[in-house]
């Protein structure tokens, strides 16, 4: 309307048509105000119910899964010997265990070398072996060295669990190897082998080691010149047997004899040690940690002893060789050994501290083993699987903490505040079908009376409705029930037709795919978007309305302003006639 000015009339044609357009363009955006603000609020609500019912919705799923009442719980009285963890497959009850060695890897060192910079080895190849795990390192004029075949190892050792360190002590310097893999029959092996393409200051095969183990006999007085009766001697070491007949008048020196003839094919040897008290055999063996030794008299009239003199002492047990910082000799620093516990008696040998096998669905954890003492005092562990009580008290927990959560959303969406002096402020959802439909529905369910005798109702298991509506626990009553009544408590729950599945339904049909309220969101949607059409088609017609007092008023400017030019010439005309007088 630029440019409108009444310039022929002199009448303020902008402002008349100003306001003919906004009086008859301000009802219906009055209206539309209205209906938008009303279907936004409603939009909005209904989101809010949405998201309150969503939570509802998964504490109800989390309490309907029949795992929920199948997970079990494991205590051990004594976790710095023991911890456990039970799967649902366990059944409850209550374990003694004993832990009387935990599982180990092999650490060994090998035969200490000068730690001049100048030292190095002949080349060739070592094997090294730990269980069914292996790596070979090639050894040649550029890894030569103490830290060159270090780094060698460890690169070729990553996979199989293998690394290498450099120690030093009185003796030199030395490789220290290590292995990840626990249980018995992993112990370190390393074997050397020599190519003569490059030749070092120390042979390569002085690298080579062999774990053995030594069992020391009992001590005979007179030394090695004592006689024996004739017998039988059974040595046993990683699965090889041997057995030594004895002569009657043989000496110490020929019983250590014929065990080297024999076993020595075998890995097994002897050696007499000798101190102020007398002598004694110490065998050895490279055929595992293993090594038991057992002497059987058949008589005799030479000898002086029996020879089931040199069984060994009570409680005397085979040990591992360990490196010397005197000699330099290689030796087992630790050895690879399996977990040995009893469970309620029974023994249980594990490659690893961490038990699947012993008992069904059930994981232990060995975390040191007992002292000698407590396991010649009886001392157990007690292990007790039982239901997780704790984790279903804390879903229900959760369910009505959800629910007491929908009922405040619920009341504030649908609640009338009476204001002083004043109309009373209403909810958006006052009076809703949909809000009716889905509470009547959930509270129906809660009041249902199912499942068997003892839980029946919420009431029996301590839940129960308060005055605004809201539920409460009584924690003891709870705790009671679970205890009197897990079965009956988890067929209430979450049973084929427990109050978790029938919610379940209900609430689902209102928050799925086109359930109930997306259909409601949906036409608020519609709503909203028909609003805009409507907006969209009043600015289309008050812009044609606007045109035509734009045409009608300029028209009537137009013709006003012809007929005040025809007055101002017919008034000239006048004047102009003979005898006119004009006034003043």
């Amino acid at each position: 309307m630029a440019g409108i000015l009444g310039i022929g009339s002199g009448i303020d044609i902008d402002s008349i048509v100003t306001a003919l357009v906004n009086a008859e363009k301000a009802p219906k955006t009055q209206q539309l105000d209205r209906l938008e603000k009303v279907t936004t609020s409603r939009f909005s609500a209904l989101g809010t119910l949405k998201g309150s019912l969503s939570g509802l919705q998964t504490a109800i799923q989390s309490l309907s899964k029949a795992s929920v009442f199948e997970t079990r719980t494991a205590s051990s009285n004594n976790s710095s010997v023991l911890t456990a963890k039970a799967a649902s497959s366990a059944d409850a009850g209550k374990y003694s265990m004993q832990v009387q060695q935990l599982a180990s890897s092999s650490k060994v060192a090998l035969q200490s070398v000068s730690s001049t910079s100048g030292t190095t080895f002949n080349s060739g190849k070592l094997t090294i072996s730990a269980g069914s795990s292996s790596i070979e390192v090639d050894v040649t004029a550029d890894n030569n060295t103490l830290s060159g075949l270090r780094d060698s190892i460890n690169a070729e050792g990553k996979s199989a669990g293998i690394s290498a360190t450099i120690v030093t002590d009185a003796s030199g310097s030395r490789l220290v190897l290590s292995s990840s893999k626990t249980g018995e029959g992993n112990d370190i092996q390393v074997a050397a082998t020599e190519d003569g393409v490059t030749s070092g200051t120390v042979a390569l095969t002085t690298q080579a080691f062999q774990p053995s183990v030594n069992l020391e006999l009992s001590n005979i007085a007179g030394g090695g010149t004592s006689t024996f009766q004739a017998g039988d001697i059974a040595i046993s070491s990683g699965g090889v047997n041997l057995n030594v007949s004895i002569a009657d008048g043989f000496t110490l020196e020929d019983v250590r004899d014929m065990i080297n003839i024999n076993g020595n094919p075998q890995g097994i040897s002897a050696v007499i040690e000798t101190d102020s008290s007398g002598a004694r055999l110490v065998l050895s063996s490279t055929n595992g940690s293993d090594l038991t030794f057992a002497a059987t008299s058949s008589g005799g009239v030479t000898g002086t002893n029996a020879l089931t003199a040199l069984n060994p002492a009570v409680g005397v047990t085979a040990t591992s060789a360990g490196p010397d910082s005197t000699t330099g000799a290689s030796g087992v620093i630790t050895r690879a050994q399996s977990a040995i516990l009893y469970v309620d008696g029974l023994q249980v040998t594990s490659d690893s501290n961490t038990v699947t096998t012993a008992i069904d669905g059930l994981t232990l954890n060995l975390v040191s083993a007992q002292s000698s003492a407590d396991l010649l005092a009886g001392k157990t562990v007690d292990v007790t699987v039982g239901v997780d009580k704790g984790t279903v008290k804390s879903n229900v927990q959760k369910f009505v903490d959800a629910y007491n959560s929908l009922i405040s959303t619920v009341g504030q969406l649908s609640a009338v505040v009476p204001v002083t002096d004043g109309n009373p402020v209403a909810g958006p959802l006052v009076g809703d079908v949909t809000v009716r439909g889905l509470m009547s529905g959930i509270r129906n369910e809660l009041v249902k009376m199912t499942g068997p005798d003892g839980a029946r109702a919420l009431a029996e298991l301590g839940i129960t409705t308060q005055k605004d509506g809201t539920l409460k626990i009584d924690d003891t009553k709870l705790s009671t029930a679970l205890d009197n009544n897990f079965e009956g408590v988890a067929e209430y729950f979450s049973g084929s037709n427990g109050l978790m599945t029938r919610l379940e339904s209900n609430v689902g049909n209102y928050l799925k795919s086109d359930g109930v309220l997306d259909q409601r969101t949906k036409s608020l949607s519609g709503t909203l978007a028909n609003i805009d059409d409507q907006r969209e088609a009043l600015d289309l017609r008050i812009e044609k309305v606007q045109a035509r007092l734009v045409a009608q008023y300029s028209a009537m400017d137009s013709l006003v302003a012809r007929l005040q030019k025809t007055s101002e010439s017919l008034t000239s005309q006048l004047a102009s006639l003979p005898g006119f007088v004009k006034k003043d």
